[in-house]
C-alpha cells in the first residue's frame, strides 16, 4: 500500500509534524506500507528523525494550478508519479480542485478548526469551494463542527504515553538536574516567536526554574515531546501540534495566542483545555485506512 500524506507548511513545522505523526502510527501498529509526506515546507527534513521518506515540491499559486494549467504542474505530476492509493489532504482542497476527480486513490481530507471562509476562495478565475464528494473520508482532527460535514477523530499528535523518556532518563540526556523545577520554553509557529515572548516570562528564572529553550527555527530539540517529563512547566503557543501534546500529556502549561489567517488559537486556549482523550488521533487514522 502507498500512503501519501500532502500539506503545505509555509510558516511553522505544524503540519509536517502531523505528517510525522501519521507515519509514526504507521510504524507503531507495524503496518507494511509505502508512507511519503509531499509539502513545500521547509521542515520536510524533520521527517529524517524518524526515517519517513518525504518529497518537497515548490509552492504552486493560482494560475498554474488553474484548469487549464494544472496538468503541468509540479504539484499534478509529482502525485501522479507517487501514485498512491491512499492520500491524505491536510486542510489542502483548493490545489487539488481542478484534477482530484482524475486520481483514483482513496482521499482523506483533513482539518483541525478553520472558520467558514476556508471553504470558499475567491480567486480571478471564480470562486471555488469545497466539494465534500470528491472525498472518500473528512476528517475533523480536533473539536469543532462546521458547515462541511466530517467525522471527528482525536488530534493527531506524535507520540503516545508509554513512548516518551521516564524523568530520569529525560533529565539525562538534557544534562539537567532534579534539583529545582524546570520550564521548556518552545515555540515553532513563526519565526519571531520565540524571541517575542522571552521577555515576558524572563522572571522565571529569578524565581527558581531551570529554562530550556528551543524552537525548530534554530535546530532546536526535536522531537520536544520526548522530554515533556523532565519539564514541570511549559510555555508554548497554541499552535496544533504543540497545544495538543501538551493537553494528552496533562502538562501544566501557559499557552500564547498567536495570528493565523483561517484558524484561531484563541479558540484553543479558550474552548479546547478540558478536551481530554486516551487515544492518539494517529492511531485513529490508521484504523481507517486499513477499513479502507
Amino acid at each position: 500500500m502507498k500512503i501519501v500524506y500532502y500539506t503545505s507548511g509555509i510558516t511553522g513545522s505544524g503540519r509536517v509534524v502531523r505528517g510525522i505523526s501519521i507515519g509514526n502510527a504507521l510504524k507503531r501498529n507495524n503496518i507494511n506500507c509505502d508512507y511519503t509526506i509531499l509539502s513545500s515546507s521547509s521542515f520536510a527534513h524533520l521527517a529524517d528523525t524518524f526515517r519517513i521518506s518525504h518529497t518537497e515540491i515548490p509552492l504552486e499559486h493560482e494560475e498554474q494550478l488553474s484548469k487549464e494549467n494544472v496538468s503541468t504542474s509540479i504539484l499534478y505530476e509529482t502525485l501522479h508519479k507517487l501514485n498512491p492509493d491512499v492520500l491524505l489532504i491536510d486542510l489542502l482542497w483548493f490545489n487539488l480542485y481542478h484534477f482530484i476527480h482524475e486520481l483514483s486513490c482513496k482521499k482523506v481530507f483533513l482539518s483541525h478548526y478553520v472558520i467558514e471562509e476556508f471553504f470558499t476562495i475567491p480567486l480571478e478565475s471564480g470562486t471555488i469551494s469545497i466539494r465534500p464528494s470528491d472525498y472518500d473520508l473528512l476528517l475533523a482532527v480536533e473539536p469543532f463542527t462546521c458547515s462541511v460535514p466530517m467525522q471527528q477523530i482525536n488530534p493527531i499528535i506524535l507520540r503516545n504515553r508509554d513512548e516518551i523518556l521516564s524523568r530520569d532518563k529525560a533529565l539525562d540526556q538534557l544534562n539537567l538536574s532534579d534539583s529545582q523545577k524546570i520550564c521548556l520554553y518552545a515555540f515553532n509557529a513563526h519565526p519571531d516567536d520565540f524571541e517575542r515572548f522571552k521577555n515576558k516570562y524572563s522572571y522565571l528564572e529569578d524565581v527558581g526554574y531551570q529554562m530550556v529553550y528551543t524552537t525548530n527555527y534554530k535546530g532546536g530539540i526535536f522531537p520536544i515531546v520526548d522530554y515533556f517529563n523532565a519539564f514541570d512547566l511549559i510555555i508554548t503557543g497554541a499552535g496544533y501540534s504543540a497545544f495538543w501534546e501538551v493537553i494528552y500529556f496533562n502538562k501544566e502549561a501557559i499557552f500564547e495566542n498567536f495570528p493565523l489567517l483561517f484558524s484561531s488559537t484563541e479558540r484553543r486556549i479558550k474552548e479546547c483545555q478540558e478536551y481530554y482523550f486516551d487515544k492518539n488521533g494517529a492511531d485513529q487514522l490508521v484504523d481507517i485506512i486499513l477499513s479502507f
